[in-house]
Formats: structure tokens, sequence, C-alpha cells
């Protein structure tokens, strides 16, 4: 009589885990729930959020589509608290030296992060679609940080002349924000190898929108 060996099944990992917990059966959700992951548990991100851009119904005559119109598949987007600044513009980063401000003294910034698989076809309109939704969602993530305080210990951890320094400064951030002077919207871009071979690593991008002022050493 031959011998009969049941091979048990090896235990999901903890990312298989969390993207079917989380119930990610579109490709650009598992996507996101891959990086989420990534960003929270290898990079130590804090408040992560996750939104979904729309796409638009499906339209059987393509020969005329608008290219300044949304994509028609949905896009992922996460956003949350990196431990360090992920980029600061030159002249911001002149600002700052010249007024004795150290990344430290900077509250916590908030960076949004567009999940990707290599090979996924991503086009010049799916950059336009989340570009031009990104302020609506900054203001939406602004309100809900004020709503929990979440820069409370930060404030009361700092004196009252880096606090004057830092009223300025993030006064000017304002200003140059609504003139780009320290650069326009920018985001991350989280690719995921999956491909043959793909050990599911991910890398991450800065992405602008527009020209970038070069960086002086």
């Amino acid at each position: 009589m031959a011998n009969t060996q049941t091979t048990n099944r090896p235990n999901a990992s903890a990312l298989t885990s969390h993207i079917a917990d989380k119930g990610h059966e579109a490709p650009h959700l598992a996507a996101a729930a891959q990086v989420q992951h990534n960003l929270q548990y290898q990079h130590l991100w804090t408040s992560i959020v996750g939104y979904t851009i729309s796409g638009e119904a499906e339209n059987t005559n393509t020969s005329g589509q608008d290219p300044q119109r949304p994509p028609q598949t949905p896009i992922a987007l996460l956003s949350g608290y990196p431990p360090h600044r992920v980029y600061t513009h030159p002249d911001e980063q002149l600002y700052m030296l010249e007024n004795g401000i150290r990344e430290d003294d900077l509250e916590p910034e908030r960076m949004f992060v567009v999940p990707l698989v290599q090979g996924q076809s991503w086009t010049l309109r799916h950059m336009a679609a989340v570009f031009d939704r990104l302020r609506e969602f900054e203001l939406k993530v602004e309100e809900h940080d004020r709503s929990v305080d979440t820069r409370t210990k930060h404030e009361e951890e700092t004196d009252s002349d880096m606090a004057e320094k830092l009223a300025r400064y993030y006064k000017k951030k304002e200003q140059a924000r609504l003139t780009a002077e320290w650069g326009s919207q920018r985001l991350l871009i989280a690719m995921v190898d999956k491909g043959m071979g793909g050990d599911g690593t991910v890398a991450y991008y800065v992405l602008h929108e527009g020209e970038v002022k070069p960086r002086q050493n």
C-alpha cells in the first residue's frame, strides 16, 4: 500500500493577508493596499488615507475622445506623513538656511502617493487628472488633520523666537504656493515590481507638475 503524504499549505504573508482583509479585488486597489503596507511598515509613514479618482463611464465611440477629459479607469491615491521630508525646493531650502530653520523645526508635511504597477498604462492624461484633483484632496485632509489636532505637541515644544520664525515661514510658504515660487504641485509615484521575476519591491519617484528648478550644489 502506497504511503500518502499530506502537504500543508504555508500561511499567507502579512502583505497577502492585508490585501485580502481589505477586500481589494480591483487591480488598482490591490496595488494601493500593497503600497500602503510598504509605507506604513517599511518607511514608517503615519495617518495614511486612501482616495479614488473615479473614471468616466466607458464610451463605445472612442474615435472622438477628448485627451483633456478624465481617464476611464479609476485612479487610486494615498496620502500620509513620512518621518522626514521627501523633497524641499532649492529656494525654500535657501530661505530656511537664511532664517536658521531646520527640517526638525517644521511640522510634519503630508505627501500624496500614486500607486502604480510596473508595465501599467500611465499617460499624461492620468497625471493631469491627479493634479487637477490634488488641491481638493489637500483641503479635505487639512480639515481632517485640524480636527484631530495632530500638531499640538510640536507647537508646545517650540520656543517663542522660533515660533515667530516659523510663523513668517508658513506665511511665506502659503504665498509661494499661490505663485509657485517654491515649485508647483508635487507627489510621489510608487512603482510596484510585479513583472516576471519581480519580488514586489516598491520604488518611489518624485513627480512635479511643470518644470523644476535645478538644484545647485
